[in-house]
């Protein structure tokens, strides 16, 4: 029987600075997801669930949660960058447009710094920054910079299945 495991992801050896990701998924996010959020956080402001005093506001309609855009950020970017040992810092984040239901967002992540932890053998850190887009890749929505620990090759903790059969 072979064993597939399936996308491993990026290792801290496979980022270098300068370094570009566009991330294949995006996500379509939902007035729906928006109410959730805004009710998990106890977000009681109207910019983000009344419709009606809405209509008196620049936007004419609620604007999607700033920790849903960041969340899914984070979230699409996890398929390549799912080797995180520890997430150090979020920084610089500005949002640069609204987010409405419906809009699908997409992630381009450079890679900004690559260094050694000298405490540690089995990470290094990198830094990148996030770009976050609408509209087909038209619409800068959202900027992030965060630090990570990323493991290495080979040190990143095991998982493996339990064997099926006798």
């Amino acid at each position: 029987m072979s064993e597939h495991l399936g996308y491993q992801g990026l290792f801290f050896e496979d980022l270098k600075s300068g370094q570009v990701i566009v991330h294949r998924r995006g996500r379509t996010v939902t007035f729906q997801d928006n109410l959730l959020l805004s009710h998990l956080l106890l977000n009681a402001s109207p910019l983000h669930f009344d419709g009606e005093y809405m209509e008196f506001t620049e936007f004419k309609r609620p604007l999607l949660v700033m920790t849903l855009v960041l969340g899914v950020t984070v979230g699409i970017a996890s398929e390549d960058l799912k080797n995180v040992a520890r997430e150090v810092e979020i920084r610089d984040l500005r949002m640069t447009a609204p987010v409405f239901d419906g809009d699908t967002l997409h992630v381009i992540t450079e890679v900004l710094e690559r260094r050694e932890v000298s405490d540690r053998v089995d990470v290094g850190a990198v830094v990148v920054h996030h770009r976050t887009y609408k509209d087909d890749y038209s619409t800068l929505v959202m900027q992030v910079d965060r630090e990570l620990q990323i493991y290495r090759k080979g040190c990143r903790p095991a998982w493996r299945p339990e064997p099926s059969g006798p």
